[in-house]
């Protein structure tokens, strides 16, 4: 979560081969033969959407699912003309929360099911695929280790703190590298910078 959502540069091949249980209790991952780097605006809009997920008050209730919605349709997932109203979130909810004991609009949890919300899509975001697969390897992990987890649960404190450092550092007077389209001061993380 720290690596996707705080640098944007990542480890996007998270499988249990990749993945050591040091004997301090350190997680240690090995094989970065397949790392991304995602834009500053995709990392901003997936903090949003762990955080929306985090705070919905249901599952059902549609100022929730609005919401999710809308922030899944602006990351730039694209859905078939046909598909159900709660699609959008029904995809970022089986993406980033394992906990979901029932998608909305009655789509099922499995990614191979015909009623999967994989199905209403038309194309997802490729800055956004290796996320997406990182995401599904280590919900996968934890349904195979009995262990109900939500990515967005976990991840949420690190997006509040992103953007709430994104905030700061855009704030008049905060020291940054340039400044965006509208004129507000941004910082960039630099390489060296990334422990």
């Amino acid at each position: 979560g720290m690596s996707i959502l705080e640098t944007g540069f990542f480890h996007a091949d998270p499988h249990p081969g990749n993945i050591f249980v040091l004997e301090n209790g350190d997680v240690g991952l090995i094989d970065f033969g397949q790392v991304k780097q995602i834009s500053g605006r995709n990392r901003e809009t997936l903090c949003k959407i762990m955080i929306a997920l985090d705070e919905r008050e249901g599952d059902d209730r549609p100022e929730d699912l609005d919401k999710i919605g809308n922030l899944a349709l602006e990351l730039g997932v694209e859905l078939n003309d046909n598909a159900q109203e709660e699609a959008a979130a029904a995809v970022g909810m089986w993406l980033f929360d394992g906990t979901v004991e029932n998608l909305p609009g009655g789509y099922d949890k499995g990614e191979l099911s015909p009623n999967s919300p994989v199905r209403e899509l038309k194309s997802f975001p490729q800055d956004l695929v290796l996320v997406g697969r990182a995401s599904i390897l280590i919900k996968g992990l934890s349904n195979r280790l009995g262990i109900p987890w939500s990515l967005s649960s976990q991840w949420a404190p690190i997006a509040r703190s992103v953007l709430s450092s994104n905030y700061q550092r855009s704030a008049p007077g905060s020291s940054a590298d340039s400044k965006n389209e509208g004129g507000a001061a941004i910082r960039r993380v630099r390489f060296r910078e990334v422990s």
